[in-house]
């Protein structure tokens, strides 16, 4: 009965460097893009999301740290397959909320047409995953060749936000043409989320 206190002693005691919490995996070929430590689990122990990348593959990972009466380990990466030709590294950033740390991972993929993308992820108790909450998308002409497009998606609320990007006389766009409308879903984990292109209907809408 006493062994969840015992185990609360021992990290306690644990020397930080114990205390890290998962570290990047990686299969045959595959390199580091980015990663971030962060408590996304509020659990007090950091957790982990990286990206890594192969021949013809890209994922997102995202593994959390779970404690036991005996033990600390660490739960299966969630894991986001992404676009294998992206024009630039992501980034992976956290913010705070009230209700826990939100892990932002920004994308660009394409070519002279690109898709730019934001997506957030919170940790869902009840799903015990990281749970999409929020999605941007822009597509652009990299070389002003046609006009463009935004998306910005609140799953939380299903408040979906789009526009029109007209392209201007000065190799720029305008915001024209700006709806509001909602687009309620099923909570989705980190594994089910749509790409920016999919919130856009290019290229390749499901």
């Amino acid at each position: 009965m006493r062994r969840p206190a015992l185990l609360a002693l021992a990290l306690m005691a644990a020397p930080a460097a114990a205390q890290v919490g998962p570290q990047p995996m990686f299969a045959a070929g595959e390199e580091l893009e980015v990663e971030l430590h962060a408590d996304f689990n509020g659990d007090g122990h950091a957790d982990i999301a990286y990206i890594v990348r192969g021949e013809d593959r890209r994922e997102l990972r995202v593994a959390t740290t779970v404690i036991t009466e005996v033990e600390i380990g660490e739960n299966p990466p969630q894991v986001l397959a992404l676009d294998p030709y992206p024009l630039g590294d992501a980034q992976l950033t956290v913010k705070d909320s009230a209700k826990g740390k939100v892990l932002v991972f920004a994308d660009l993929t394409g070519g002279t047409s690109a898709v730019s993308s934001t997506h957030r992820f919170r940790w869902d108790a009840k799903l015990a995953a990281m749970r999409l909450i929020g999605l941007d998308a822009l597509l652009y002409s990299r070389t002003y060749s046609h006009d463009g497009e935004e998306a910005s998606w609140n799953l939380l609320t299903g408040a979906l936000i789009t526009q029109t990007l007209r392209l201007s006389k000065d190799r720029g766009y305008d915001k024209v043409g700006l709806t509001r409308k909602t687009k309620q879903s099923p909570p989705l984990t980190l594994e089910q989320s749509p790409s920016g292109g999919d919130l856009l209907g290019w290229p390749g809408a499901q």
